[in-house]
């Protein structure tokens, strides 16, 4: 409010005393006080009421006032019901501190003068309130009329924020503009118990709120510096989710299509329609990706990739990443912008238009298994594929590429198609049951004859095929004279049924040693 509003409310005049071109100042308060320096009480923009009984002798006045004024108070009102009329001294001081000051008169109490600040505040907060809930019927109105989210958000403050810290809404000169900085809002969100909450980075202090789950469970937020404007923000960007449903199902009923197309191999024709539905160009390059978010494997229920695979529907990690096949989808479509993303069968199935859509997925799987902990990435992407008939032959590529990295500990596991020329990665598509078959059947009567005769048969072969079948180098590594070398490469022989000299019987020992691994 402004002192003026005050000073001009209906009743007795409040005569001003100094500081007549002041009167407009802001004040948000009534204050009464007969302190000499009451200013560690005041927290600037208060109407200071007195009956100056802090004054002693004229000097006081200077003291007084200059307490007011380096406090920021908005007036002073000087009381003149116990000390008669306001003396020349505090009208002097208040004049050279350009501090507004009115007489309160002997008829007028502090009390009326009190309700007449609280009418005025009242008035503008009810005023406000009016027209914030205008503005907000406003912008809930332009956006389901069709606006896009951009046009009816708030111009600074505000942003709206994917799980990997990436801005989809908002000032863009804001802050979280700064992938860093998104980046933390974003692990703030995800590691949040409730909703909402707040964060602080540097000197700066975040409010952070969700829609509830709808179309991309746990991939979307709101950050802004006011909390004033959380739950209306909540609500437009759960107004935009509700109206973008429709759409996303649509898109995602085709990406299905696709996804299912492809698995079958259909012929060129119905690909390149099925591509065409989904807004792709029917000319490559094509990369497909499979992707998922399996859980942490469990202490003693068998192997990791195992156990990986059989979780793929348990919850992930974090709370906000709870259906595990959804949010996958949700990631995938977050990290690999442009791409069309599906569920088949236990499998998140993405094809993206070029061979460069790619590029950030590592280091924006990354951060969400760090943010999100508990939370693994997997993803297995094929080489570029040259046009609509090496689709399949891609997406076989990528499913290879996805097991072998089920097989890896790392909580971020991307196989790319530089490694598809990878024996182990060609070995992936093989049950794992049957893998450790193949290298029981070879290595096992060694590691019996290691255990009987306390020899070192397992790790003479791991050296000998090291040494690529040198001898001379394989004896030195092993400081071993060579016949005793060829003794023991002739034990090898006869316990496997392999022989060292063939090639063929060499990569037989060689595949069972790394699968052994």
């Amino acid at each position: 409010m402004r002192l003026r509003d005050v000073l001009e409310q209906p009743g007795v005049r409040l005569p001003v005393l100094a500081g007549e071109g002041e009167l407009d100042r802001p004040a948000h308060l009534a204050y009464t006080t007969d302190l000499l320096d009451p200013a560690r009480y005041l927290a600037g923009g208060e109407v200071v009421l007195t009956g100056m009984m802090w004054r002693r002798e004229p000097a006081d006045s200077e003291l007084f006032v200059a307490a007011l004024a380096g406090a920021g108070v908005a007036a002073l009102g000087a009381g003149e019901a116990l000390l008669g009329p306001v003396p020349a001294d505090l009208v002097e001081a208040c004049r050279r501190h350009r501090l507004p000051l009115f007489a309160v008169p002997a008829e007028v109490s502090f009390r009326e003068v009190t309700e007449r600040i609280n009418t005025v505040l009242w008035a503008e907060r009810e005023a406000g309130a009016l027209a914030a809930r205008s503005r907000r019927r406003g912008r809930v109105a332009t956006l389901a009329a069709g606006a896009d989210l951009s046009e009816v958000w708030p111009g600074t403050g505000a942003w709206v924020l994917t799980s990997t810290g990436r801005v989809i809404v908002g000032d863009p000169d804001g802050t979280p503009h700064d992938l860093a900085v998104g980046r933390r809002l974003a692990t703030a969100f995800l590691r949040a118990d409730t909703l909402p909450t707040r964060c602080r980075i540097g000197d700066r202090e975040f409010h952070l709120d969700a829609p509830a789950p709808a179309a991309t469970p746990g991939t979307r937020f709101i950050a802004c510096a006011d909390p004033a404007l959380l739950e209306e923000l909540v609500e437009l960007a759960a107004l935009d989710a509700a109206r973008s449903e429709r759409a996303r199902r649509i898109e995602r009923r085709l990406a299905a299509q696709l996804a299912d197309v492809l698995t079958t191999a259909a012929d060129p024709p119905e690909l390149a329609a099925a591509l065409h539905a989904c807004g792709l160009p029917t000319t490559g390059p094509y990369t497909i990706l499979v992707a998922s978010l399996p859980t942490p494997p469990v202490s003693g229920s068998g192997s990791f990739g195992e156990t990986a695979r059989n979780g793929l529907a348990e919850r992930a990690g974090s709370p906000k990443l709870h259906d595990a096949d959804g949010a996958a989808v949700a990631v995938v479509e977050e990290m690999v912008p442009g791409a069309v993303v599906a569920s088949v069968r236990g499998e998140v199935v993405a094809v993206v238009a070029g061979s460069g859509g790619v590029g950030g997925l590592r280091e924006a799987a990354r951060h969400l298994t760090a943010a999100a902990r508990g939370t693994r990435f997997v993803a297995g992407l094929s080489e570029p594929a040259t046009d609509v008939a090496a689709l399949p032959g891609a997406l076989a590529q990528a499913r290879h590429a996805h097991r072998y990295a089920l097989e890896r500990q790392d909580r971020v596991s991307v196989i790319g198609s530089d490694e598809l020329a990878s024996h182990d990665l060609l070995l992936a598509s093989v049950p794992r049951a049957t893998r450790q078959a193949f290298a029981d059947r070879l290595l096992a009567p060694l590691r019996a004859y290691d255990a009987d005769h306390h020899a070192d048969l397992v790790r003479t072969l791991q050296t000998f095929l090291a040494c690529d079948g040198s001898w001379t180098r394989c004896a030195s590594a092993m400081h071993l004279h060579v016949n005793t070398l060829r003794y023991r490469v002739r034990r090898i022989a006869d316990l496997t049924g392999r022989d060292l000299d063939r090639f063929t019987d060499r990569v037989d020992l060689y595949l069972a040693l790394r699968l052994d691994t």
